[in-house]
């Protein structure tokens, strides 16, 4: 099984992988002429392929869904089995801009404290790292009221080094309670798409949950439930904005 990903960083909006394999890529929600992942599985792996190949700066990466496993996991990964999660997916917002303004030294060292504040406030919060997205995470918890508790310190944080430092990168959560398959530490099923689609509704500094997640009696004041339509999901799903300040 192939997955796909794109460089935010190198894609230039050329198109190629669209016009090729229009269900397996579409544009970047909310950030103009970039390209997406959608569906890889819609495709053929020599269509796939070609569709990455056409990418004139080779922002589109093919892997074995394998490699993307610690070594000692490989080859005996084990059979699926049902579980149910709380799946929370973070994006920075305007990463591509930020590391054009910044350069790409500046941007390193940005993205690398990105990357240990997050992972910290996971590991505080009982949340396993499913994958790294390049300027984001997919992370796995066992409960609602830890991914809620961590997206909420996540924020916190975020907003509390801009009062002290005068920056921090814009992030947006989704957070979304789930039955999944789960494979050795991977998770697939239409509960992780959910999840992902929900935090691409989210804007740069927000927190958007399901409502069945959040529930009636959450710690932290939601919005209003409102009804989306998530893009790939037929049936239109609930969710609130969390208030985390």
């Amino acid at each position: 099984m192939l997955r796909a990903r794109v460089d935010r960083h190198r894609c230039i909006g050329a198109g190629n992988c669209i016009t090729i394999a229009p269900t397996a890529f579409d544009w970047l929600e909310g950030d103009l002429l970039k390209a997406d992942v959608v569906d890889v599985e819609s495709v053929d792996e020599e269509l796939l392929r070609a569709a990455a190949l056409s990418c004139p700066t080779a922002a589109i990466e093919i892997e074995e869904v394998e490699e993307l496993l610690p070594w000692q996991l490989r080859g005996r990964a084990g059979r699926a089995r049902r579980v149910l999660k709380t799946f929370m997916f973070t994006d920075m917002v305007r990463s591509t801009a930020i590391a054009d303004a910044l350069g790409d030294d500046a941007w390193g060292d940005l993205l690398r404290w990105h990357d240990e504040t997050l992972r910290r406030l996971f590991a505080a919060n009982q949340g396993e790292e499913v994958v790294a997205t390049g300027d984001g995470f997919f992370v796995g918890f066992d409960s609602p009221e830890a991914a809620l508790a961590c997206a909420v310190a996540i924020q916190r944080r975020l907003a509390e080094h801009r009062r002290q430092h005068g920056f921090a990168p814009q992030v947006r959560i989704g957070i979304h309670a789930s039955e999944a398959a789960q494979v050795g530490r991977n998770f697939r099923g239409k509960g992780v798409h959910e999840a992902a689609r929900i935090a691409g509704l989210a804007e740069g500094g927000e927190i958007v949950a399901s409502a069945s997640t959040v529930g009636g009696e959450s710690p932290y004041p939601v919005s209003e439930p409102r009804s989306v339509t998530l893009r790939g999901i037929a049936e239109p799903i609930e969710v609130v904005s969390v208030d985390w300040q």
